[in-house]
């Protein structure tokens, strides 16, 4: 972090009104550039002088040096990997953008290392499934919940079970028309593991989703899908596999809504909103 930068968000040494200034500035800098100081000092409810002074404060001759200067750190600030860490330093509006570019990376490292041809086989064998179960423990239990919701507008037949001996059950002798999509970050979840050899002993397709293209798991799926994910506390760890996830997830509702039951998804839509006002 710059020094311009750390100073204007520990604010040391500030007055009240320059931590009006430097708050409103770190919120809302993509507007800075077409801001004099009189609209400034309007929005801040200050005073043109007291945006010079916080200029000349920070080590600027006036407004418009600092402001060249705060804008291109900011920029330069955003764009850099290590500067998207949620610090115990970051104001709530430096976290709400953290956010936003952790799930823009999270998405776009997924799709780069998407593989159109598993696409393809995966929507083979979604297509050929009367069921799709879903296997997962955990906070991706609920990433599970919310593609069946999709899947089901497909018109398929689609599980959910909560414990894991539920899972298991299910998995046991399973029907040839049963598809599994198994999620798990690290692919190396032990009782996830164990349910995929017996399905694959009983010849059910499994699609994988784990950001470990190389894990137990992943050797036993017939399509892996590979996610983005980081181990970093400060990066959201496993929230950015999950939104990996959820992109693959979204994928796969997408060619099954275009390539199985188009029309019918509208229907069952239109219903919902005709009955339930969901």
């Amino acid at each position: 972090m710059s020094g311009l930068l750390k100073r204007m968000r520990e604010q040391e040494g500030f007055s009240d009104t320059e931590r009006v200034i430097a708050d409103y500035l770190l919120k809302n800098f993509r507007e800075l550039g077409t801001l004099s100081t009189r609209q400034l000092a309007g929005k801040t409810y200050t005073s043109s002088a007291a945006i010079v002074r916080f200029s000349q404060k920070l080590g600027f001759e006036g407004y418009t040096e600092f402001k060249v200067k705060f804008m291109a750190e900011m920029m330069q600030s955003i764009g850099t990997p290590k500067e998207r860490f949620i610090s115990d330093k970051d104001t709530v509006p430096e976290v709400i953008d953290k956010v936003l570019l952790m799930g823009q990376d999270a998405w776009k490292e997924t799709y780069d290392l998407l593989e159109q041809a598993d696409v393809n086989r995966a929507l083979h064998y979604l297509r050929q499934a009367r069921h799709i179960g879903f296997y997962s423990m955990g906070d991706n239990l609920n990433l599970a919940r919310m593609a069946a919701a999709n899947f089901i507008m497909v018109g398929k037949y689609v599980s959910v079970q909560e414990s894991m001996p539920l899972q298991f059950l299910e998995a046991y002798d399973a029907p040839k028309d049963h598809a599994a999509i198994i999620m798990s970050r690290t692919g190396e979840n032990r009782l996830l593991v164990e349910i995929a050899r017996r399905l694959s002993l009983q010849g059910n397709p499994i699609i994988c989703i784990t950001a470990a293209s190389k894990s137990s798991l992943a050797e036993v799926a017939d399509v892996t899908f590979q996610t983005a994910t980081t181990d970093r506390l400060e990066e959201f760890g496993p929230r950015v596999f999950m939104m990996g996830a959820t992109f693959i997830l979204t994928v796969l509702y997408g060619v099954l809504l275009t390539r199985v039951d188009y029309q019918g998804a509208f229907e069952r839509d239109d219903w919902l909103r005709q009955h339930l006002h969901y």
